[in-house]
């Protein structure tokens, strides 16, 4: 793999390395290691690569293949150009986790197409493509600063909380961290994530929003003791159906509930868990299974 320049931290080649060592020689050669939030401009300067920042809807003209180019373009990698182009009305933090993600595309030795267009599908935590699910496996490993958020989470209660306030130091979104913060968690404990599908008028509550499931990551330990996903028998609910209250919810405030989940094979489980919402999302984290209450 070429795409590396000379390294000073590991004996090994560049194309020996696995997507783990070259996520922690990346942080260890450019002095970002144990720096926070991570710095993606010393990794773009070691990698030789330069960050655009562009309005794709109007300015195409930096990319020769223009015309293959998706119309909901968040950004692009040209390999051959050495270039990162974001668009121009992404946030801070999508900003970040999108230059990261070119960057996975970059560094992953089997990643060698020249043009990497990517959309807010691809992007995303449930994308079905290979390459882009490796890009994104990267992108949080760079910016979780490999196994330094789990030493740091894990080492503090099981609590939305947790997540929600390690997020700004790692510079990461609510999704990304809560992501991050159960897949690698030890205890058992699940996130639901649902999805905005509808926003209703001024005039209705936001809490009557339709929502659906959009995913379910689970630690390994709940996988293995529960479940890895959950259905709905609804196709859509409404934000106080699962709020399982009446009110409007602020970004930041924690609901405490509880969930009931069917099952097949025996009596339905029940948890205790923890619901918040970043404003057009809502996340149900499973902290706890009541035994009590299984017949």
């Amino acid at each position: 793999m070429k795409r590396l320049p000379k390294l000073r931290t590991t004996a090994k080649a560049p194309d020996e390395l696995s997507p783990d060592e070259i996520v922690e020689t990346l942080l260890a050669e450019t002095g970002a290691m144990g720096k926070l939030p991570t710095n993606e401009q010393k990794l773009l300067s070691f990698l030789q690569l330069k960050q655009l920042s562009f309005d794709f809807a109007e300015e195409f003209d930096f990319l020769p293949e223009k015309e293959e180019l998706p119309n909901d373009l968040r950004a692009v990698l040209s390999v051959e150009d050495k270039i990162v182009a974001t668009h121009a009305g992404l946030g801070i933090k999508r900003t970040r986790f999108s230059v990261l993600h070119e960057i996975g595309h970059y560094i992953l030795p089997d990643h060698r197409q020249k043009l990497f267009p990517d959309t807010a599908e691809t992007l995303s935590w449930w994308t079905r493509s290979r390459l882009e699910k490796e890009a994104n496996q990267v992108a949080a490993d760079l910016l979780f600063q490999a196994n330094r958020f789990t030493e740091e989470a894990v080492s503090l209660p099981l609590s939305s909380r947790t997540a929600h306030d390690l997020a700004p130091k790692y510079g990461a979104s609510y999704e990304a961290t809560i992501r991050r913060y159960v897949e690698r968690h030890v205890l058992p404990c699940a996130v639901i994530v649902y999805d905005k599908v509808s926003q209703g008028s001024d005039e209705v509550d936001p809490e009557d929003d339709q929502y659906r499931i959009q995913y379910t990551i689970p630690s390994p330990a709940f996988s293995k003791r529960c479940f890895s996903r959950v259905k709905s028998d609804e196709e859509f609910s409404r934000g106080s159906e699962i709020f399982r209250v009446h009110g409007a919810r602020d970004v930041g405030d924690i609901l405490q509930t509880e969930l009931v989940v069917e099952r097949n094979d025996g009596p339905a489980w029940h948890f205790e868990t923890e619901i918040f919402t970043n404003g057009y999302k809502i996340f149900q984290l499973l902290t706890r299974e009541i035994k009590s209450k299984q017949g």
